[in-house]
């Protein structure tokens, strides 16, 4: 595949193009060496970065990235300029398809540069909470992000998001969890169900279940044994209905498992 490159690099010398007037946005291919992460994204955990990669080496980037420059970028975000380190841009969306560009070797990838960088934490939040691939755990801190940073009502970020009250109540209640146990719940040693049950306690009682100190009455050995209760599944469920089912009471680790078996068709 032939290397597309915007006229913008070909006429103007300099770390980054000067955009065609009257253009909020502009198109550009540049080396995956131009790119910096953004410091705000809420994005904490890349997965599955080995298929993406797979199939960007097999296809390409086929959506570009949206990126700003990076004067634009430091000229609301000063404190981040150290992170930035010397990159022409700053990526706001599409990490996870650059670090499997990365991955798969590529030498550029297709972008989109912004010009205002006013809002584009806000418009990374927005983007993280809004993917499929996010935990709720992450979808969790992000919606916290929107709240602190902007001063929103619950309500206020259902509407920013395109999402119902009750689904970003449900990411919130998340929050409550102690340190610790947001730690179990982001690496798979407490499930989501188990986690939002334990954050209707004061911090001060939240345990692990199994805990000793979660069960003051002693049970016998016979029955002592985490119950994560029965998925109910409906046969005639659509398959994002289905997943959304799995999604709700499977921790990411379980979850990921039930992926692969169904991937290999055991």
């Amino acid at each position: 595949m032939g290397r597309r490159t915007d006229l913008a690099t070909l006429l103007t010398p300099g770390d980054a193009p000067v955009p065609s007037a009257g253009r909020d946005t502009y198109p550009l291919t540049v080396p995956v060496t131009d790119l910096a992460e953004n410091p705000d994204n809420p994005r904490h955990e890349l997965r599955d970065l080995d298929g993406l990669a797979q199939t960007l080496r097999e296809r390409g980037v086929l959506q570009a990235l949206g990126v700003v420059s990076r004067g634009a970028f430091l000229a609301v975000h000063p404190q981040h300029e150290a992170a930035v380190g010397d990159a022409p841009y700053v990526v706001l969306h599409g990490h996870r398809r650059l670090a499997a560009a990365r991955l798969a070797g590529l030498r550029e990838v297709p972008v989109l540069v912004r010009e205002d960088a006013t809002r584009t934490d806000e418009d990374a939040l927005i983007e993280n909470v809004q993917r499929d691939d996010l935990t709720e755990l992450e979808q969790a801190q992000a919606i916290q992000g929107l709240i602190t940073a902007y001063g929103y009502s619950q309500r206020e970020v259902a509407a920013r998001i395109g999402k119902t009250q009750g689904f970003v109540s449900q990411r919130l209640s998340l929050m409550r969890l102690r340190e610790d146990l947001q730690e179990a719940l982001a690496d798979g040693r407490v499930s989501v169900e188990d986690a939002r049950r334990i954050a209707r306690l004061p911090r001060d009682e939240q345990q692990l279940p199994g805990s000793t100190q979660d069960a003051p009455v002693p049970v016998p050995k016979a029955r002592r044994r985490r119950d994560y209760g029965v998925i109910t599944l409906d046969t005639r469920s659509t398959p994002e209905e289905l997943v959304e089912a799995l999604r709700r009471n499977l921790a990411p680790a379980a979850l990921e498992r039930v992926a692969e078996l169904l991937a290999t068709g055991h």
